[in-house]
This record gives C-alpha cells, sequence and structure tokens, in this order.
C-alpha cells in the first residue's frame, strides 16, 4: 500500500526520448515498514550461515527464471543494446553464484594457538545505494556479500534505473526472498539521509560520483558507521611505441562503446608514446567516424546515453574544451532537443599536456587523446592521479612494463587487457576514486568484523582449565 501525498516520477526511455511508465516514491510510513522489516530478519541470518546460503541460492534462481524480461527491462529504461542488457543479467547472477560458493569455503570461525578464537560476523543492517548504468549487477554485487556474510540489506537503486530494479525484486519474492533483502524506491536525498541516521543502518555502500560519496562518508563519520564507496574514476589508457596499434584500438573502442561509455572504469584519456602517436589517431579516428549509432533496440555500435541532461552536458564539456584550444578530431556533437533519444556520438578530442578532462570524468562516449615524450615524467605524473581507479598499458614488453608498474596505485591495473572486471575479483579505487572494494572475498569482507572468544571453563573440581 502506498502513502498518500508521495511524489511521483516519471521514467523518460533513452531510446525515444517520452515517457514509458511512472512510480511513486516510498515515504516516511514505507521507510518505518522497511526498518521494521529489517529488524525482524537481523538475528536470524546472524545466526544461520544455511539461511544465508538458502537466501542466494534463491536470488539466483529468481534472475535465471526472469532473464529474458530482465534483460527487457535494462534496454528499455537504461538503454543498453541487447547483446550487453543479456550480458549484464549473467554478471549478475555471477556475483550470488560466487558468494554462494564462498559460504562453503570460507572460515567463519577460526581457533588460534594461544586459546582465543575468532569469529567473523556481520555488522549489521546495511543501506546500500546503487548506480544506474549497471542497473541488475550493480545491486546483486552489494547484496550478495553483504546476505553472505550474515547483515540484512535495504537497497535503493538508482532512480534512472527503478523499474529494472523492482522487476529484480518482483523476481526475487516470487522466488520466496524475504525480508532479508528489502528495496526503497526514493530519489528524494531527505529520505536517504532518514534511512542514513536510522541506528539499524550499521554500514553503507554506495557507488557514484566522487563528491555524493565523499559527503556520505562525512555524515558515516559523525555517526560511527562504516562505509565503502566506488566513486570516480577518470581512467588512462596508455599505448608505448611497442604496442599492438590494431589490438589497442580494438580494445579501446570494445571498452569505452560499452554502455555508451557510462561506467567509472571506462576509458577517457588515451596517452600515446610520440613515436606512434600519429599512425594511432589516424586508425583510432577512422574507426570512430564509420562507428553506428541509434537507439539500443537496433543493436548499434553506440546506444543513447540515460537522461538528456547527459548528452547535453558532454556537448557543453566538449565545447569547453574547445574553447581552450583542444581539437575536435571527429565531428561537432549537436545539442539533443525534447522527445529526441538521447545520442551522443562518439567524440574524440585532441588536447595538450594539460586538459579539461584530466579534472572532468566524461561518463560517455567523449575521448580525449594526446602524444607524450617522456616516460619517466609521464609515469610520476600517473602516480599523483586522484582518481585512480583504473588504469590500461598497451605494450610489446608486457615483462618491462609490470617491472614500471610495480608501486602504481590503481584499483585495477590492465595490460594488454580491459577485461578487468569479475565477481571474483576485487575492484575499486584510491583517493577520490573510493574507500574499501568490491568482488571476490574482499567485497564480503567489507561487510563483516569480528569477535575475539577467550573461554575458560571450570573443571569438575572448579579449577578453571580445560576439560578432558
Amino acid at each position: 500500500m502506498r502513502e498518500s501525498g508521495t511524489a511521483t516520477r516519471k521514467v523518460i526511455s533513452p531510446n525515444t526520448g517520452s515517457e514509458i511508465a511512472s512510480w511513486r516514491e516510498d515515504g516516511p510510513e514505507a521507510i518505518a515498514r522497511l526498518i521494521g522489516k529489517m529488524e525482524s530478519a537481523r538475528t536470524g541470518l546472524r545466526k544461520n550461515p544455511e539461511l544465508r546460503k538458502g537466501i542466494l541460492e534463491n536470488c539466483m534462481a529468481a534472475i535465471q527464471s526472469a532473464r529474458d524480461s530482465l534483460a527487457e527491462a535494462i534496454v528499455r529504461e537504461v538503454g543498453k543494446k541487447p547483446e550487453e542488457a543479456k550480458a549484464e543479467v549473467e554478471y549478475a547472477l555471477s556475483f550470488f553464484a560466487h558468494c554462494r560458493r564462498l559460504l562453503d569455503e570460507y572460515e567463519l570461525e577460526m581457533d588460534l594457538a594461544n586459546g582465543h578464537s575468532v569469529e567473523n560476523v556481520g555488522l549489521g543492517g546495511a543501506l546500500l545505494i546503487c548506480p544506474f548504468n549497471d542497473p541488475l549487477a550493480g545491486i546483486t554485487r552489494k547484496i550478495a556479500p553483504a546476505v553472505a556474510s550474515g547483515c540484512p540489506v535495504i537497497v535503493k537503486p538508482s532512480s534512472l534505473a527503478i523499474i529494472c530494479a523492482k522487476a529484480m525484486f518482483d523476481a526475487f519474492r516470487n522466488q520466496g526472498v524475504g525480508d532479508e533483502i528489502q528495496m526503497v524506491a526514493t530519489g528524494s536525498a531527505q529520505t536517504v539521509a532518514c534511512l542514513l541516521s536510522h541506528e539499524s543502518i550499521e554500514m553503507v555502500s554506495f557507488t557514484g560520483s566522487t563528491s555524493v560519496g565523499l559527503g556520505l562518508a562525512a555524515k558515516c563519520a559523525k555517526s560511527g558507521k562504516k562505509i565503502v564507496t566506488e566513486l570516480g574514476g577518470n581512467c588512462p589508457f596508455v599505448i608505448s611505441a611497442s604496442a599492438d596499434l590494431e589490438a589497442a584500438v580494438d580494445d579501446l573502442l570494445e571498452r569505452k562503446l560499452k554502455a555508451a561509455g557510462q561506467a567509472c572504469s571506462s576509458v577517457n584519456r588515451v596517452f600515446v608514446d610520440k613515436r606512434v602517436y600519429e599512425r594511432f589517431r589516424g586508425k583510432l579516428v577512422e574507426r570512430a567516424e564509420s562507428v553506428d549509432l541509434a537507439p539500443s533496440n537496433s543493436s548499434p555500435d553506440l546506444g543513447p546515453v540515460r537522461t538528456r541532461n547527459a548528452a547535453n552536458g558532454l556537448v557543453e564539456l566538449a565545447a569547453k574544451a574547445a574553447s581552450t584550444g583542444e581539437r575536435y578530431l571527429t565531428g561537432v556533437p549537436a545539442p539533443v532537443e525534447r522527445n529526441q533519444p538521447f545520442l551522443y556520438p562518439l567524440t574524440v578530442m585532441e588536447s595538450g599536456e594539460a586538459s579539461v578532462f584530466d579534472k572532468c570524468e566524461t561518463f560517455g562516449p567523449l575521448l580525449s587523446i594526446r602524444p607524450f615524450s617522456d616516460e619517466r615524467e609521464f609515469f610520476i605524473r600517473l602516480e599523483r592521479e586522484r582518481h585512480a581507479l583504473a588504469a590500461y598499458f598497451y605494450t610489446g614488453e608486457p615483462e618491462e612494463m609490470l617491472r614500471k608498474l610495480r608501486g602504481l596505485r590503481f584499483g585495477s591495473i590492465g595490460v594488454n587487457s580491459t577485461k578487468i572486471q569479475g565477481a571474483d575479483v576485487p575492484t575499486g579505487g584510491f583517493r577520490d576514486a573510493g574507500i574499501g572494494r568490491e568482488g571476490g572475498v574482499w567485497g564480503m569482507r567489507e561487510f563483516q568484523t569480528t569477535i575475539n572468544w577467550k573461554i575458560e571453563r571450570p573443571n569438575r573440581f572448579g579449577v578453571k582449565g580445560k576439560l578432558n
């Protein structure tokens, strides 16, 4: 039952620019119900690893049963291409499968030699604030380790991906998933603040912009709550003189076109050894100009960005760069008008040593390229990178490159590969790119803490000691 007076929000399709659905925000009464359900589920989840296994298995079965409809929702609401949407459903599933395996392999309690035992326990109720760009996997990568750790959760999906989230939660309920996993439908900062301040919320996991994440971290610090964040990335793609340029262009475009460049780990800036710069630039521009741009349901090379404001923001950012001397290597993009698909073409700009893009994450199909001459100075520059989420290096001498990269502090580093992510590996960043890790056993540990046990039992004569 919905409360009267709560706001109604429209869902605008990125493929058409028109309204396709609407939803109502949850208000204070709904929030109270969610908190009550979380509190009722807390004890059973904390005490019973077998219950956790069953929930993860039910979540897996739910997604498997709704594969096609979930993929259709992703295409319709978020604008991913059909093949990307299907791949994301499988990716979302993989987090539940991995955490289910961890519960069979992971030691929840460890005996130490000095008579102590250490128990790994969940931190408590968790608020999971999720992004739109991976509308299912961005949620399951948080739910799965939280539940595996014994933490009941309230999920706040992005208001730009609420239809996808609702479809997945409907599948959960149809499969018998209960109060351990709740969802709040809201785009209100006030509602999020209300949840954040509640004593039943003991940790927060957030994926989104650096500015919002740092603000949430400050609020958590004041109330003693733990926070894990994956924030903005301004990921460099570095090409050495020995690199296979064809392979580098292929991988660069595959990574940049995926989800229309709307990923924190997407490539934003390309740095090319000056000895091969002109050859690389020519190959990249030729390929970029042939990219097919269209609504995603037609399976083009490049689909739409999520909102009109995002598309027009990219137009403005490119114009700002041009006004400071950076140069369009592809056509000048035009603004998106009302009732048009939110299409923004792959735009490549040539930058100098300093660039507008060094301080702005594009989060879309806008790309900066430039040459570098002094490799040593360039690596010193990378060591100072603030948004140190992911970096990619292409070289014909990978062992030599690995030697140079040791000590470089990015959360993920790909050498001759952009395939850095997976349910079994950690992702996250340094400095302004986030706090903590998601994925693998490392993501599960973020939801846990320890209890140190020391127990001495009296023997039958009333003397402390171990029983025979």
